[in-house]
């Protein structure tokens, strides 16, 4: 039985279900929590080395594009000097341009495996492959009967296809505007580099068109040259100061080299031969002018590529650190969700189950099960040291319940004793009357109840004649023979001396006066046997009465028994009368 004021769910082991399924979902919860983080981490790394990459990945689309503008405008200086010197197919200045021109082509091809930058090409290709007729039909006449205005337009073509490969790079610049802001104030400045080594290069230009010609630069030529002076110290006002102040070593050197070779020697060039070609003897041919003036311009690219490389390095370094940072937050989660595991795994088998088996052993001492043994192996420290203690206290259980059950059985035997007739092994007739004060209480009471008081004839005679032994015989024996004749329910009592009650539970099952008769019958159907060997007759009166069964009519129950007990013994004893008043 489940003891009071617990139910059958605090039975031990009837939540253990319950309780793993809560750890276990705490377990669940927490993992999910790490997991929730780490992916959240992981996920924002994972954006990261996406963007490194992708600006990575435009950063080098903007360079192939921008490197193949350069390989544009470096085409023009062995151009300039194929249309300053006469007609040769062997010539250095023609095998240079058959080698610039090459360069080119590879720059592009590079441009069409690209494809953000492929469907900006082919306009490109169509404006470079003019120019490229255009100059050698000139080349192929003889010098004399090449005009100043046919050798301007060449050039003015070359300049123009340089202009056709800017929607290709703007269409690069806005793709990078999509991306980190620092990056596209590096590609600008990257863009101001290469313009700057194409509008040096038409310095040079402006004045190769009236060398080739042996005229003197005339007012619009000069025009055009300062215009595209003030372009050139335009641009390296913006872009000189950002490579300026890098802290790069080779942008510092490119830098400087920028400031002593162009701005220093090659302009001094420029402004030498603008001087002499305002008098038409410029002194030196195209071919010559362009050896000269052409390594000036190296600076330019020099810097240009430097400044890309650091930048395509910086890019590079934050895609390192990226993948380096996803990398490691992987590893963190992994190893964390490991641990999370490996810790709640290991508190579940070392402090979570013991706890459950302890809690099971408690529960089950408060229920009194202390038969099993309390089982400690395989626990450590303050674990064990619990399990020892439930050991202790189920031996102190084991202990108490014995003394319990000592006492219980004394306190029976007391009990019954105090209940119990001594002589004849029957209710006392204080035990009937503390039962019958409890007959009406309960849905269970009898309706009704009959009382049959018996008096064995004549006792005293054989007290006198026989012994009191002999007496006390006579009622063990006569005790005996009543409780064998009477029902399951019905009590039987020594109500004094030599007067026993019978108490019958259902009175209309069977009349108490047929149960009278019958063990009326019973006491006289045999002698009765002393311990002498001698027999006795033995005969009995019996008064029966019967009642409600309600509170406070005991007393006039008695009462009635007792009347109709009268009457038989006045009516000559050995008979069976009932009380009229309650039949």
């Amino acid at each position: 039985m489940v003891p009071a004021g617990r139910n059958a769910a605090d039975r031990p082991g009837s939540e253990h279900p319950n309780l793993s399924y809560r750890f276990w979902a705490a377990i669940i919860l927490v993992m999910a929590c790490s997991l929730a983080l780490g992916l959240t981490l992981i996920a924002s790394y994972h954006n990261d080395l996406d963007a490194s990459r992708d600006d990575l990945s435009k950063l080098q689309a903007f360079r192939l594009a921008l490197d193949a503008a350069n390989r544009l405008t470096a085409e023009r200086g062995p151009a300039n000097s194929v249309l300053g010197e006469e007609p040769s197919l062997d010539s250095p200045s023609r095998q240079r341009l058959i080698a610039f021109r090459t360069e080119t082509d590879a720059a592009l091809e590079r441009i069409s495996a690209t494809a953000q930058l492929k469907p900006s090409l082919d306009a490109l290709v169509q404006t470079l492959a003019s120019a490229r007729q255009q100059v050698d039909a000139l080349a192929r006449r003889p010098l004399s009967g090449r005009s100043n205005a046919e050798i301007e337009q060449a050039v003015e073509t070359m300049f123009g296809v340089f202009d056709a490969a800017q929607p290709m790079l703007s269409m690069v610049m806005t793709g990078l505007l999509a991306g980190e802001t620092d990056l596209v104030g590096h590609a600008m400045v990257a863009r101001m580099l290469s313009e700057l080594r194409e509008y040096a290069g038409r310095l040079g230009s402006h004045l190769v068109i009236p060398m080739a010609s042996g005229l003197q630069i005339d007012l619009d030529r000069r025009g055009a040259f300062e215009l595209s002076r003030g372009r050139v110290l335009a641009l390296w006002e913006l872009a000189g100061q950002q490579t300026g102040a890098s802290d790069d070593a080779r942008v510092a050197a490119a830098h400087q080299a920028v400031v002593e070779r162009f701005f220093g020697d090659g302009m001094a060039l420029l402004e030498r031969t603008l001087k002499a070609g305002q008098s038409g003897e410029f002194g030196v041919t195209p071919t010559s002018f362009t050896h000269l003036i052409v390594p000036t311009f190296a600076p330019l690219e020099q810097l240009r590529d430097a400044y890309l490389d650091v930048t395509v390095e910086h890019l590079q370094m934050e895609r390192n650190v990226a993948l380096r940072s996803l990398i490691a937050v992987v590893a963190a989660t992994c190893l964390a969700l490991i641990i999370e595991l490996a810790l709640l795994v290991a508190s579940q088998n070392l402090l979570f189950r013991p706890l459950l088996r302890a809690r099971s052993q408690v529960l089950a001492l408060a229920d009194g099960a202390v038969q099993e043994p309390i089982d400690g192996r395989g626990m450590r420290g303050e674990m064990r040291s619990l399990f020892l203690a439930l050991d202790t206290l189920r031996h102190r259980l084991i202990e108490r319940n014995t003394l319990d059950s000592e006492r219980a059985a004394l306190t029976e035997r007391l009990r019954k004793r105090a209940d119990t007739d001594g002589l004849t092994g029957v209710l006392n007739r204080g035990a009937l009357e503390r039962l019958v004060a409890h007959l009406h209480d309960g849905t269970a009471a009898p309706t009704a109840i009959g009382l049959i008081l018996l008096d064995i004839d004549y006792f005293k005679d054989v007290n006198d004649r026989f012994g009191h032994a002999a007496g006390d015989t006579i009622l063990k024996e006569a005790a005996q023979r009543l409780r064998l004749a009477l029902r399951r329910d019905d009590v039987i009592a020594r109500f004094g001396g030599e007067e026993f009650a019978i108490l019958l539970m259902d009175p209309h099952v069977e009349s108490p006066v047929d149960v009278a008769e019958r063990l009326r019958t019973i006491l006289q159907a045999s002698p009765f046997t002393l311990e002498t060997g001698e027999s006795v007759e033995v005969t009995a009166s019996l008064g029966v009465a019967r009642a409600e069964n309600q509170d406070g009519g005991w007393p006039a129950l008695v009462t009635a028994a007792d009347r109709a007990l009268y009457v038989a013994k006045a009516a000559g004893r050995n008979r069976v009368e009932e009380d009229r008043e309650t039949s």
